[in-house]
């Protein structure tokens, strides 16, 4: 380990409490990378300008019909810092109990790792919720000033008055994922044509799992709990993600996954690092955690979600 010295057991240690730190941070994120689309941030803020559509072709008769775009909404994405860090007393080192100091390390890893799966959820946690701010201070509303699920999502910036909706209260069954798919099919776009959308993900907190198991399972071959026999179309044509970080039991929302990745945010700014400072006489070391990060979405129009009282 080389000498050891009141001002440089700092820098002795970091190395491997550096590894054990990255060790902890790489675990597997399954949910912030099944969910979002992750883009890299060069700025203090990302802006997504969103456009209109041009609408459907024309039948070319001998002249190209040039169309025109309709102004969008524009969503600012803010990234915010975030630190985390811990102190090493000399006498841990003296007294060779590098077990505990490893154990520091680690856990200050897995808050960070907690802590960016906690920030991700909360897109989902504030879905249904029009005003207020999240954990990091971003608004819950998205930029056309609702939230990511609503009942009254405008059009675009020069036409509120006409709306559409992805927000209900239906609970989860089959009967109501057929709904639910069926209404976010009819999406359209700010022209009024059809989106395309086709919903291939289900989502939902571990108290719905064992329902939606039923509901989109390859071997669920007849509709749960039918005395007829009915067939289930939904037989393996749906995927499940289900997230211990929802807290919401009965809440549940439809994706299309294709659209989502294009649509739902998280760019880093600065991915999590570790640095390590000493005191001036040496008795403690200083080491911590520093990453910055936004999160957000461009438009709504991926997700359906779904509110039981």
């Amino acid at each position: 380990m080389g000498v050891l010295s009141g001002g440089n057991f700092a820098d002795l240690l970091e190395p491997g409490l550096a590894e054990i730190f990255d060790l902890a941070i790489s675990r597997p994120a399954p949910m912030l990378t099944r969910l979002f689309g992750q883009r890299v941030s060069t700025k203090f803020s990302e802006s997504y300008q969103a456009m209109g559509t041009t609408g459907l072709v024309e039948v070319f008769d001998g002249t190209v019909q040039y169309d025109t775009f309709a102004g969008g909404y524009k969503t600012v994405i803010r990234n915010y810092e975030l630190a985390k860090g811990m102190v090493v007393e000399r006498a841990l080192v003296d007294d060779d109990q590098y077990g505990e100091i490893n154990d520091r390390a680690r856990t200050m890893g897995d808050s960070f790792s907690n802590t960016i799966e906690h920030d991700a959820a909360q897109v989902f946690i504030n879905a249904f919720t029009d005003s207020g701010t999240n954990r990091l201070g971003a608004s819950t509303n998205g930029a056309d000033g609702v939230a990511l699920c609503s009942t009254a999502h405008p059009y675009r910036p020069s036409d509120t008055g006409n709306t559409q909706s992805n927000e209900g209260t239906l609970s989860l069954n089959l009967p109501n994922v057929d709904t639910t798919r069926q209404n976010m099919m009819n999406l359209t776009d700010d022209r009024g044509q059809l989106l395309g959308i086709t919903p291939d993900l289900l989502l939902v907190p571990p108290e719905l799992e064992r329902t939606g198991f039923k509901i989109v399972s390859a071997r669920a071959n007849m509709e749960p709990d039918s005395a007829e026999f009915n067939v289930n179309i939904f037989a393996g044509q749906l995927q499940m993600a289900v997230w211990n970080r929802l807290t919401d039991a009965n809440a549940w929302w439809l994706i299309d996954s294709r659209a989502m990745a294009n649509q739902l945010i998280f760019q880093w700014r600065i991915r999590p690092e570790f640095a390590t400072g000493a005191d001036f006489d040496g008795i403690q070391a200083k080491y911590r955690g520093y990453m910055r990060y936004g999160i957000g979405w461009k438009d709504w129009k991926f997700i359906f979600g779904q509110n039981p009282s």
